[in-house]
């Protein structure tokens, strides 16, 4: 309380200190205006105090330990706070390298096996299966929906062995739909032949999946049905089955783009990416 009126005794003095100073000038105001002033400092003091008790009143039930405490906690929380968004944009940034690494590979046409490219995507990819957070991704909502394949490792995905005028097309994506409730998969990749006939002939070919639980990452994929184009469709063979482990996955809350890493039974890699509004309800 004492250091609450070490102010008033402070403005007093250089009240007193001012008039001094101006003594000369002093003289040279009216009688009226020097009664004037002469009871300034004695008004003034009164204010102080008043200013003063008021401050007493308000502060008197302060804890310096509780509000040390209190400021402890808030920059605690602060920092942590600082801390995840600092972490957020280190981990969209790794996302985004990666995705443009895909698509300057062409899905993986333009980085084959050997190559200092897929090095470089595979290195990207491992970081983020560290950073993954989702550890039970067949229960997750963002598992779900539409995934456009960005990049993989596989051949027969690609389509690199077959006749050149039935390959994968370069132009449109090859998708993946998800139903994890439901236990169903469906493939999509674009297809155009022939062409020299005007642009060349353009249809989709497709395979329908039920898939098995093997864990909370891992599915079991049976193909049953493959179809090419809208008019040929047939039963997939019993053998025609793999596995598929979700290595990665993300909400895309920050980016808009959800994200998933996953790889097969066989060794191979598979990036996707999904507009957060096209997953499924």
């Amino acid at each position: 309380q004492g250091d609450l009126v070490m102010p008033q005794n402070a403005l007093q003095a250089l009240l007193l200190l001012l008039l001094v100073s101006a003594a000369d000038c002093f003289s040279l105001v009216p009688a009226s205006m020097r009664t004037t002033m002469l009871q300034a400092p004695a008004r003034l003091s009164c204010s102080n105090a008043r200013v003063a008790s008021r401050w007493r009143m308000q502060f008197s039930d302060w804890n310096p330990q509780e509000i040390s405490k209190e400021l402890r906690e808030q920059t605690d929380s602060n920092l942590a706070s600082m801390r995840q968004r600092i972490e957020d944009m280190k981990l969209e940034g790794l996302k985004t390298d990666l995705l443009l690494a895909c698509d300057a590979s062409r899905r993986g046409l333009g980085s084959p096996a050997g190559s200092e490219e897929r090095e470089r995507i595979v290195q990207m990819i491992e970081q983020l299966e560290k950073l993954n957070k989702d550890k039970s991704p067949l229960t997750s909502e963002s598992i779900n929906g539409e995934w456009t394949l960005r990049w993989t490792t596989s051949d027969s995905v690609l389509g690199t062995k077959r006749m050149r005028g039935f390959r994968v097309a370069q132009d449109r994506p090859i998708l993946q739909v998800i139903d994890a409730k439901g236990l169903k998969a469906k493939n999509v990749e674009p297809v155009t032949t022939f062409r020299w006939i005007m642009g060349g002939i353009k249809y989709n070919n497709s395979v329908e999946a039920e898939l098995e639980p093997m864990s909370s990452s891992k599915v079991r994929v049976l193909f049953k049905r493959f179809k090419i184009g809208s008019l040929l469709s047939f039963d997939a063979p019993s053998t025609a089955r793999g596995e598929l482990d979700t290595t990665y996955l993300d909400d895309g809350s920050l980016s808009g783009i959800s994200l998933r890493i996953s790889r097969g039974d066989k060794g191979n890699l598979f990036v996707l990416t999904r507009a957060i509004s096209s997953s499924s309800s």
